[in-house]
Protein backbone atom coordinates (compact mmCIF):
# COMPACT_ATOMS: atom_id res chain seq x y z
CA UNK A 1 0.00 0.00 0.00
CA UNK A 2 1.55 3.36 -0.75
CA UNK A 3 1.93 6.07 1.19
CA UNK A 4 -0.54 8.08 -0.39
CA UNK A 5 -3.30 5.55 0.24
CA UNK A 6 -2.03 5.38 3.92
CA UNK A 7 -2.69 9.36 3.84
CA UNK A 8 -6.30 8.55 2.38
CA UNK A 9 -6.56 5.55 4.48
CA UNK A 10 -6.22 8.20 7.57
CA UNK A 11 -8.70 10.10 6.44
CA UNK A 12 -11.60 7.70 5.30
CA UNK A 13 -13.55 6.58 8.70
CA UNK A 14 -16.09 4.23 6.67
CA UNK A 15 -17.02 3.31 2.94
CA UNK A 16 -20.18 2.70 1.88
CA UNK A 17 -20.53 1.11 -1.34
CA UNK A 18 -23.94 1.80 -3.17
CA UNK A 19 -25.14 -0.62 -6.26
CA UNK A 20 -28.75 0.51 -7.25
CA UNK A 21 -30.11 -1.72 -10.58
CA UNK A 22 -32.40 -4.17 -11.93
CA UNK A 23 -32.34 -7.39 -11.42
CA UNK A 24 -29.45 -8.93 -14.18
CA UNK A 25 -27.72 -12.06 -14.60
CA UNK A 26 -24.67 -9.76 -13.84
CA UNK A 27 -25.44 -8.42 -10.96
CA UNK A 28 -24.23 -11.70 -8.62
CA UNK A 29 -20.82 -11.15 -10.61
CA UNK A 30 -20.43 -7.44 -10.02
CA UNK A 31 -20.54 -8.18 -6.62
CA UNK A 32 -18.19 -10.71 -6.69
CA UNK A 33 -16.28 -8.19 -8.79
CA UNK A 34 -16.09 -5.33 -6.53
CA UNK A 35 -15.62 -7.89 -3.60
CA UNK A 36 -11.97 -8.24 -4.22
CA UNK A 37 -11.12 -4.82 -4.85
CA UNK A 38 -13.08 -3.60 -1.98
CA UNK A 39 -11.25 -5.97 0.64
CA UNK A 40 -8.10 -4.58 -1.06
CA UNK A 41 -8.54 -0.97 0.30
CA UNK A 42 -8.15 -1.85 3.88
CA UNK A 43 -10.75 0.21 4.95
CA UNK A 44 -13.96 -0.64 6.78
CA UNK A 45 -16.65 -0.42 4.54
CA UNK A 46 -20.18 -1.51 4.04
CA UNK A 47 -22.19 -2.91 0.82
CA UNK A 48 -25.38 -1.81 0.11
CA UNK A 49 -27.43 -3.92 -2.71
CA UNK A 50 -30.71 -2.92 -4.31
CA UNK A 51 -32.71 -4.03 -6.66
CA UNK A 52 -36.27 -5.13 -7.76
CA UNK A 53 -37.68 -6.68 -4.51
CA UNK A 54 -40.61 -8.61 -7.34
CA UNK A 55 -38.14 -10.57 -8.56
CA UNK A 56 -37.85 -13.36 -5.31
CA UNK A 57 -35.15 -15.70 -7.22
CA UNK A 58 -32.60 -12.94 -7.15
CA UNK A 59 -33.13 -11.51 -3.98
CA UNK A 60 -32.63 -15.14 -2.69
CA UNK A 61 -29.12 -15.59 -4.79
CA UNK A 62 -28.08 -11.96 -3.33
CA UNK A 63 -28.97 -13.23 0.33
CA UNK A 64 -27.34 -16.24 -0.34
CA UNK A 65 -24.27 -14.24 -1.06
CA UNK A 66 -24.75 -12.53 2.46
CA UNK A 67 -23.92 -15.65 4.15
CA UNK A 68 -20.19 -15.74 3.48
CA UNK A 69 -20.59 -11.70 3.13
CA UNK A 70 -21.33 -10.07 6.29
CA UNK A 71 -20.35 -6.30 5.05
CA UNK A 72 -22.72 -7.30 2.43
CA UNK A 73 -26.72 -5.48 2.65
CA UNK A 74 -29.08 -6.64 0.40
CA UNK A 75 -32.51 -4.38 -0.26
CA UNK A 76 -35.20 -5.47 -2.06
CA UNK A 77 -37.33 -2.24 -2.96
CA UNK A 78 -41.29 -2.43 -3.73
CA UNK A 79 -42.51 -0.79 -5.86
CA UNK A 80 -39.24 -0.55 -7.95
CA UNK A 81 -38.88 2.76 -9.41
CA UNK A 82 -36.07 2.52 -11.17
CA UNK A 83 -32.59 2.77 -10.31
CA UNK A 84 -32.12 6.49 -10.05
CA UNK A 85 -34.95 6.32 -6.75
CA UNK A 86 -33.19 3.60 -5.69
CA UNK A 87 -30.37 5.55 -5.12
CA UNK A 88 -31.89 7.94 -3.53
CA UNK A 89 -33.55 4.92 -1.10
CA UNK A 90 -29.99 3.55 -0.50
CA UNK A 91 -28.31 6.84 0.32
CA UNK A 92 -30.57 7.20 3.24
CA UNK A 93 -29.55 4.09 4.50
CA UNK A 94 -25.46 4.80 3.92
CA UNK A 95 -23.71 4.70 7.21
CA UNK A 96 -20.21 6.08 5.42
CA UNK A 97 -19.12 9.78 4.89
CA UNK A 98 -17.55 8.69 1.51
CA UNK A 99 -20.18 6.83 -1.06
CA UNK A 100 -18.75 4.68 -3.82
CA UNK A 101 -21.33 4.15 -6.60
CA UNK A 102 -20.85 0.75 -8.57
CA UNK A 103 -23.06 -0.69 -11.73
CA UNK A 104 -24.95 -3.86 -11.67
CA UNK A 105 -22.60 -5.48 -14.07
CA UNK A 106 -18.56 -5.22 -14.05
CA UNK A 107 -17.85 -2.30 -15.18
CA UNK A 108 -14.02 -1.67 -14.06
CA UNK A 109 -11.19 -3.13 -12.96
CA UNK A 110 -11.41 -4.09 -9.46
CA UNK A 111 -7.83 -3.46 -8.81
CA UNK A 112 -8.14 -0.06 -9.71
CA UNK A 113 -10.74 1.15 -6.88
CA UNK A 114 -7.97 2.13 -4.93
CA UNK A 115 -7.06 4.70 -7.29
CA UNK A 116 -10.62 6.94 -6.64
CA UNK A 117 -9.60 7.04 -3.19
CA UNK A 118 -5.39 7.84 -3.87
CA UNK A 119 -6.79 10.39 -6.38
CA UNK A 120 -9.71 11.79 -4.63
CA UNK A 121 -7.75 14.30 -2.91
CA UNK A 122 -9.93 17.49 -1.52
CA UNK A 123 -12.33 16.66 -4.49
CA UNK A 124 -16.47 16.20 -3.85
CA UNK A 125 -16.42 13.22 -6.42
CA UNK A 126 -14.15 11.49 -8.61
CA UNK A 127 -15.42 9.66 -11.56
CA UNK A 128 -14.20 6.80 -12.91
CA UNK A 129 -12.88 7.10 -16.90
CA UNK A 130 -12.33 3.66 -18.83
CA UNK A 131 -9.77 3.61 -21.10
CA UNK A 132 -9.26 0.75 -23.16
CA UNK A 133 -12.63 -0.02 -23.71
CA UNK A 134 -13.69 -2.17 -27.00
CA UNK A 135 -16.45 0.41 -28.67
CA UNK A 136 -17.77 0.54 -31.61
CA UNK A 137 -18.69 3.13 -33.58
CA UNK A 138 -22.15 3.24 -32.82
CA UNK A 139 -20.78 4.15 -29.42
CA UNK A 140 -18.20 6.19 -29.84
CA UNK A 141 -20.67 8.48 -31.48
CA UNK A 142 -23.49 8.33 -28.83
CA UNK A 143 -20.40 8.58 -25.88
CA UNK A 144 -18.98 11.94 -27.93
CA UNK A 145 -22.68 13.55 -28.94
CA UNK A 146 -23.87 13.10 -25.15
CA UNK A 147 -20.48 14.37 -23.87
CA UNK A 148 -20.83 17.47 -26.13
CA UNK A 149 -24.64 18.14 -25.61
CA UNK A 150 -23.70 18.31 -21.83
CA UNK A 151 -20.62 20.14 -22.61
CA UNK A 152 -22.80 22.73 -24.22
CA UNK A 153 -26.03 22.99 -22.14
CA UNK A 154 -23.68 22.99 -18.42
CA UNK A 155 -20.32 24.47 -19.49
CA UNK A 156 -18.89 20.52 -18.37
CA UNK A 157 -19.20 16.98 -20.01
CA UNK A 158 -17.66 14.15 -18.48
CA UNK A 159 -15.14 12.27 -20.40
CA UNK A 160 -16.80 8.97 -19.87
CA UNK A 161 -21.02 10.24 -19.08
CA UNK A 162 -22.05 6.66 -18.90
CA UNK A 163 -19.66 4.82 -16.16
CA UNK A 164 -21.54 4.87 -13.15
CA UNK A 165 -18.47 4.16 -11.23
CA UNK A 166 -17.49 7.41 -8.85
CA UNK A 167 -16.86 8.24 -5.55
CA UNK A 168 -17.93 10.93 -3.81
CA UNK A 169 -19.08 12.49 -0.14
CA UNK A 170 -22.11 11.39 0.99
CA UNK A 171 -23.55 14.57 1.50
CA UNK A 172 -22.91 15.26 -2.28
CA UNK A 173 -24.65 12.66 -3.98
CA UNK A 174 -27.56 13.38 -1.14
CA UNK A 175 -27.39 16.77 -2.44
CA UNK A 176 -27.39 15.59 -6.09
CA UNK A 177 -29.81 12.52 -6.16
CA UNK A 178 -32.33 14.56 -4.62
CA UNK A 179 -33.07 15.70 -8.25
CA UNK A 180 -34.55 12.34 -9.25
CA UNK A 181 -33.08 12.13 -12.78
CA UNK A 182 -30.60 9.31 -14.58
CA UNK A 183 -26.94 8.61 -12.70
CA UNK A 184 -24.99 9.81 -16.08
CA UNK A 185 -25.89 13.42 -14.60
CA UNK A 186 -24.64 13.11 -10.86
CA UNK A 187 -21.33 14.93 -11.62
CA UNK A 188 -22.93 17.41 -14.07
CA UNK A 189 -25.51 18.37 -11.22
CA UNK A 190 -22.73 18.74 -8.75
CA UNK A 191 -20.50 21.15 -10.67
CA UNK A 192 -23.57 23.22 -11.11
CA UNK A 193 -24.04 22.92 -7.72
CA UNK A 194 -20.50 24.33 -6.78
CA UNK A 195 -19.02 21.57 -5.76
CA UNK A 196 -15.28 20.39 -7.06
CA UNK A 197 -15.13 17.44 -9.20
CA UNK A 198 -12.32 15.31 -10.47
CA UNK A 199 -11.50 12.36 -13.17
CA UNK A 200 -9.58 9.32 -12.82
CA UNK A 201 -8.20 6.87 -15.86
CA UNK A 202 -9.30 3.28 -14.87
CA UNK A 203 -8.99 0.11 -16.85
CA UNK A 204 -12.18 -1.41 -17.92
CA UNK A 205 -13.61 -4.48 -16.14
CA UNK A 206 -12.98 -6.75 -19.54
CA UNK A 207 -9.32 -6.27 -19.49
CA UNK A 208 -8.81 -8.66 -16.54
CA UNK A 209 -8.22 -11.85 -17.14
CA UNK A 210 -11.19 -13.85 -15.72
CA UNK A 211 -13.48 -10.43 -16.21
CA UNK A 212 -16.71 -10.13 -18.85
CA UNK A 213 -16.73 -6.98 -20.86
CA UNK A 214 -18.82 -4.11 -19.38
CA UNK A 215 -22.12 -4.79 -20.24
CA UNK A 216 -23.96 -2.51 -23.32
CA UNK A 217 -27.69 -2.41 -23.38
CA UNK A 218 -28.95 -0.70 -26.45
CA UNK A 219 -32.09 1.09 -25.19
CA UNK A 220 -34.02 4.00 -27.85
CA UNK A 221 -36.39 4.92 -24.99
CA UNK A 222 -33.52 5.70 -22.84
CA UNK A 223 -31.91 8.40 -24.99
CA UNK A 224 -35.03 10.09 -25.19
CA UNK A 225 -35.51 10.40 -21.24
CA UNK A 226 -31.72 11.36 -21.15
CA UNK A 227 -32.40 14.26 -23.59
CA UNK A 228 -35.47 14.93 -21.91
CA UNK A 229 -33.72 15.02 -18.58
CA UNK A 230 -31.09 17.25 -19.94
CA UNK A 231 -33.37 20.05 -20.50
CA UNK A 232 -35.37 19.26 -17.13
CA UNK A 233 -31.89 19.97 -15.50
CA UNK A 234 -31.25 22.94 -17.96
CA UNK A 235 -34.46 24.77 -16.65
CA UNK A 236 -34.20 24.26 -12.86
CA UNK A 237 -30.39 24.26 -12.58
CA UNK A 238 -30.25 28.21 -14.76
CA UNK A 239 -33.92 29.29 -14.08
CA UNK A 240 -35.12 27.64 -10.86
CA UNK A 241 -34.72 31.40 -8.84
CA UNK A 242 -35.52 33.40 -11.68
CA UNK A 243 -38.36 31.76 -13.77
CA UNK A 244 -38.88 35.07 -15.46
CA UNK A 245 -35.70 34.71 -17.32
CA UNK A 246 -36.58 31.42 -18.95
CA UNK A 247 -40.53 32.26 -19.77
CA UNK A 248 -39.38 35.95 -20.54
CA UNK A 249 -37.09 34.53 -23.13
CA UNK A 250 -39.61 32.40 -25.09
CA UNK A 251 -42.48 35.02 -24.38
CA UNK A 252 -41.18 37.56 -25.52
CA UNK A 253 -39.73 37.41 -29.05
CA UNK A 254 -43.55 35.98 -29.46
CA UNK A 255 -45.32 39.07 -28.31
CA UNK A 256 -43.18 41.44 -30.16
CA UNK A 257 -43.02 39.24 -33.43
CA UNK A 258 -47.12 39.46 -32.99
CA UNK A 259 -46.83 43.74 -32.00
CA UNK A 260 -44.97 43.99 -34.88
CA UNK A 261 -46.88 42.14 -37.09
CA UNK A 262 -50.42 43.80 -35.77
CA UNK A 263 -49.03 47.03 -36.42
CA UNK A 264 -48.06 46.80 -39.98
CA UNK A 265 -51.78 45.22 -40.34
CA UNK A 266 -53.38 48.26 -38.59
CA UNK A 267 -51.13 50.58 -40.73
CA UNK A 268 -52.44 49.10 -44.04
CA UNK A 269 -55.93 49.31 -43.03
CA UNK A 270 -55.37 52.94 -42.37
CA UNK A 271 -54.19 53.04 -45.69
CA UNK A 272 -57.27 51.68 -46.80
CA UNK A 273 -57.13 47.87 -47.40
CA UNK A 274 -59.37 45.87 -46.31
CA UNK A 275 -58.49 42.95 -43.57
CA UNK A 276 -61.74 41.08 -43.45
CA UNK A 277 -60.31 38.13 -45.79
CA UNK A 278 -56.84 38.29 -44.16
CA UNK A 279 -56.11 35.51 -41.39
CA UNK A 280 -52.75 36.95 -40.87
CA UNK A 281 -54.40 39.81 -38.30
CA UNK A 282 -56.14 36.28 -36.12
CA UNK A 283 -52.28 35.14 -36.25
CA UNK A 284 -50.90 38.23 -35.07
CA UNK A 285 -53.41 39.11 -32.54
CA UNK A 286 -52.48 35.16 -31.05
CA UNK A 287 -49.33 35.67 -31.25
CA UNK A 288 -49.94 38.86 -28.88
CA UNK A 289 -51.78 36.69 -26.44
CA UNK A 290 -49.80 33.85 -26.32
CA UNK A 291 -46.87 36.36 -26.07
CA UNK A 292 -48.19 38.24 -22.94
CA UNK A 293 -49.62 34.57 -21.07
CA UNK A 294 -45.96 33.03 -20.97
CA UNK A 295 -44.52 36.07 -19.50
CA UNK A 296 -47.55 36.30 -16.98
CA UNK A 297 -46.47 32.41 -16.01
CA UNK A 298 -42.85 33.72 -15.35
CA UNK A 299 -44.31 36.14 -13.37
CA UNK A 300 -46.41 34.24 -10.99
CA UNK A 301 -43.24 32.27 -11.16
CA UNK A 302 -41.45 35.39 -9.57
CA UNK A 303 -44.12 35.60 -7.15
CA UNK A 304 -43.86 32.17 -5.95
CA UNK A 305 -39.89 32.42 -5.84
CA UNK A 306 -39.99 35.72 -3.46
CA UNK A 307 -42.26 34.48 -1.42
CA UNK A 308 -40.40 31.55 -0.16
CA UNK A 309 -37.03 32.85 -0.88
CA UNK A 310 -36.17 33.03 2.82
CA UNK A 311 -37.38 29.06 3.29
CA UNK A 312 -34.88 28.48 0.15
CA UNK A 313 -31.46 27.27 1.05
CA UNK A 314 -29.29 30.06 -0.77
CA UNK A 315 -25.59 28.60 -0.21
CA UNK A 316 -23.80 26.38 1.43
CA UNK A 317 -20.08 27.39 3.13
CA UNK A 318 -17.29 25.14 1.89
CA UNK A 319 -14.27 26.38 4.07
CA UNK A 320 -13.69 28.77 6.78
CA UNK A 321 -10.73 30.49 6.68
CA UNK A 322 -9.10 32.57 9.67
CA UNK A 323 -6.02 34.64 10.04
CA UNK A 324 -3.12 32.32 11.22
CA UNK A 325 -4.61 28.93 10.66
CA UNK A 326 -5.42 26.94 7.04
CA UNK A 327 -9.09 26.47 5.80
CA UNK A 328 -10.80 24.17 7.52
CA UNK A 329 -13.85 22.55 5.92
CA UNK A 330 -17.47 23.90 7.11
CA UNK A 331 -19.96 21.15 8.86
CA UNK A 332 -21.82 19.51 5.79
CA UNK A 333 -25.53 19.42 6.87
CA UNK A 334 -25.82 23.00 8.10
CA UNK A 335 -27.16 25.58 4.97
CA UNK A 336 -26.96 29.48 5.00
CA UNK A 337 -30.20 30.52 4.53
CA UNK A 338 -30.16 34.37 3.66
CA UNK A 339 -31.90 36.04 7.02
CA UNK A 340 -34.74 38.27 7.28
CA UNK A 341 -34.52 41.66 7.57
CA UNK A 342 -34.82 43.10 11.15
CA UNK A 343 -37.87 45.37 11.16
CA UNK A 344 -36.67 48.95 12.75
Amino acid sequence: MTAEFLEADRKTDFLSAIVAAEPMKELTEALTTARAGLDSLGLPYEVICITDGRDTQMVATLEALCENWPELVVLGQRPWGGDDAALAVALRRARGSLVLTLAGWPEVAADDLAKLVIERGDADIISAVRIGQPKGRWQTMRQNTFRRFLARLFGHGPADPFCRTRLARKVVLEDVAGFGVRQHFIPVIAGQRGYKLAESDVKTAGNQTGQKAARYVFRPLGHVTAFFDALTLYVVLKFLRRPLRFFGSIGLPIFLMGAIATAVLLTQRLFGESLADRPALIFAVLMLVLGIQIIAIGLVGEIIIFSNSRRMKQYAVRDIIRQGTAATPYPDTPQVVVPKPALE
